[in-house]
């Protein structure tokens, strides 16, 4: 069995560069007494708002607490909500040398929660694309520090971000300098990412991108080799909520790795944790199941807290011992 403990420890002396679709996360919390008059809808009385950080900056947020040193990626709007964001990235000391500012609107989901139950989202978004200008800052940047980083995250939210040109230079500079390239895809982007490390789809996703719906072993099987094979990886791990996650390899062989959460309050940005304790794990050298037994715990704990959460390393040292059976 891995030495998990000393896997969480070595985080602190990892560096990883996350690019991806930047959002900011708004909670209303409040209580619901009554109906509206105007129309049959609960009027939510609005006791707390909390903004946190969101997509690709939630998968940043997450390394930074588990101690890695993280550069990222992005671009926001040159407004109130992208300067929020900014501050919120330096104020956990997050690299926002790449945050990059247009006229765009940024990106904001706003969830509305009454009690413990999400009521209502709204977004506010832009799908531009990144400027050719943009996309070359980016490539640049990486080139000119690639020897830095120990991993590299692509978070893609399908905000347009993402482009065939920036995945195909990516994941060259990745090869070239033989380093760990994760991605968290789209189904719109799926089949952009030919030739990375590993990608992360939950079942929903894998299910649409290859029409082969996941009902059981067999056809699970099925669409993970589709997928492995077809994106030439050298891993694939397909997370499926409560029944678990399944991790590929290139030798068509899986391992099922059963769910661990206790309790479940709020599934979002859980895929976000998924990919960011998988990725260090392997950017450090775990096995790719070592590496995904390990991000299942993490997400087991915070699915277990309301809103986009993060798990630090010593909350997951400490959840070690309850999962042990688990690690095994």
């Amino acid at each position: 069995m891995a030495n998990y403990s000393k896997l969480i420890n070595a985080f602190q002396d990892l560096k990883i560069f996350v690019i991806g679709d930047i959002i900011l996360d708004i909670y209303l919390y409040g209580d619901v007494n009554r109906i509206s008059p105007e129309a049959p809808v609960p009027v939510v009385e609005v006791k707390k708002e909390l903004s946190m950080l969101g997509g690709a900056a939630n998968v940043a947020a997450n390394l930074n607490a588990l101690g890695v040193n993280v550069s990222i990626a992005g671009v926001v709007g040159n407004d109130t909500n992208g300067k929020k964001i900014k501050k919120m990235l330096q104020a956990k000391g997050i690299s926002d040398d790449m945050l990059l500012c247009d006229n765009r609107r940024t990106t904001v989901k706003t969830r509305i929660i009454a009690g413990s139950q999400q009521v209502v989202r709204f977004d506010h978004e832009n799908k531009d694309n990144l400027s050719l200008q943009q996309e070359e800052d980016i490539i640049l940047f990486l080139e000119n520090n690639i020897n830095d980083f120990d991993g590299i995250i692509i978070s893609d939210y399908g905000k347009g971000l993402i482009t065939q040109s920036l995945v195909h230079q990516i994941t060259y500079i990745a090869k070239e300098n033989k380093k760990v390239l994760t991605v968290d895809p789209k189904v719109e982007n799926f089949y952009l990412y030919n030739g990375v490390t590993c990608i992360t789809p939950n079942n929903k996703e894998a299910s649409e991108a290859t029409s082969i719906r996941i009902d059981k072993d067999d056809s699970l099987m099925r669409c993970g080799i589709h997928i492995l094979e077809k994106l030439n990886l050298d891993c694939l791990l397909i997370t499926m909520g409560k029944d678990g996650m399944a991790v590929f390899n290139k030798d068509r062989t899986y391992t099922h790795i059963h769910a661990v959460a206790k309790e479940v309050f709020d599934v979002t940005g859980a895929g976000d944790t998924v990919i960011s304790v998988f990725t260090a794990a392997l950017a450090y050298g775990a096995n790719y199941v070592d590496a995904a037994k390990l991000a299942n715990i993490a997400a087991g704990i915070v699915i277990g807290k309301i809103g986009t959460a993060t798990v630090s390393a010593p909350e997951l040292s400490k959840n070690l011992l309850s999962f042990i059976n688990e690690l095994k």
